[in-house]
């Protein structure tokens, strides 16, 4: 009998408290199962409900969804995230790890014709939630003296920035305020590293790009394995680093 995807890791996150934000999409469901295989109890964010796609999580986790709860909370709003990490502290009396997942993705021009708001839209989706979670969710680990912070970055940030400056640019700052609290937390032992993926396959990538070589892209999946690496004591030398998980693309 084949194992399900989200059991092929090794790494013990049993008794760990995981604050996962974007939980709902393609690759935070990934995550999400992918840590409660690993025997992490998931606190999963999102700005809104989505019962559909919670109820598809938990059947795919079985019993392991006892370990599930589910938070919400818009992350671009200082004070709810301020409250979140206090719920979860309150709920759970600790939070050992927080993955930051809230994202989007907008291009299609030049500079000389990109719009103001575009720009600001960029930074709001992809840097505003990862800074905020990232402050707040400090402050509790630092109290406990351990912790685990994973960003999603881009590949975009490094390259392939033609037409999509705004987005690549607010993926560069989730690169620079990873490095920057990774030296800000080391004594703390918290570790604090991004992940760059480049085209992920999803459904809804494969609709935009129907003649793609998708069995190059790197899968939800895969992705959920290196940050449930991360989280673990295997990955606790590791700080700073913006790994890429390019796949073959």
């Amino acid at each position: 009998m084949s194992i399900p995807l989200w059991r092929e890791n090794h790494y013990d996150l049993t008794g760990r408290v995981a604050l996962v934000a974007g939980a709902w999409g393609v690759l935070g469901q990934a995550v999400s199962a992918a840590l409660l295989g690993s025997g992490a109890r998931v606190i999963a964010l999102s700005g809104h409900s989505q019962p559909d796609d919670e109820q598809r999580l938990r059947a795919q986790v079985g019993d392991a969804s006892a370990r599930l709860t589910t938070l919400d909370a818009d992350a671009r709003d200082e004070a709810a995230v301020s409250g979140a990490v206090a719920e979860v502290a309150r709920q759970a009396g600790r939070l050992d790890a927080l993955v930051n997942l809230i994202g989007g993705y907008e291009a299609g021009r030049p500079v000389a014709e990109l719009e103001a708001a575009t720009f600001e839209r960029m930074l709001e989706l992809n840097l505003r939630p990862t800074f905020l979670l990232s402050k707040y969710a400090a402050r509790e680990m630092a109290r406990q003296q351990w912790g685990r912070i994973v960003n999603i970055s881009s590949r975009a940030a490094h390259s392939g920035r033609r037409n999509a400056a705004a987005y690549a640019i607010a993926k560069m700052g989730v690169i620079t305020l990873t490095e920057a609290q990774a030296e800000e937390t080391r004594d703390a032992n918290i570790t604090v590293n991004a992940v760059l993926p480049s085209i992920i396959d999803t459904p809804t990538n494969r609709r935009a790009m129907p003649k793609a070589a998708f069995d190059r892209w790197p899968r939800p999946e895969q992705i959920a394995r290196v940050i449930a690496f991360l989280l673990s004591d295997d990955a606790a030398l590791i700080s700073g680093a913006s790994i890429p998980v390019y796949g073959l693309a």
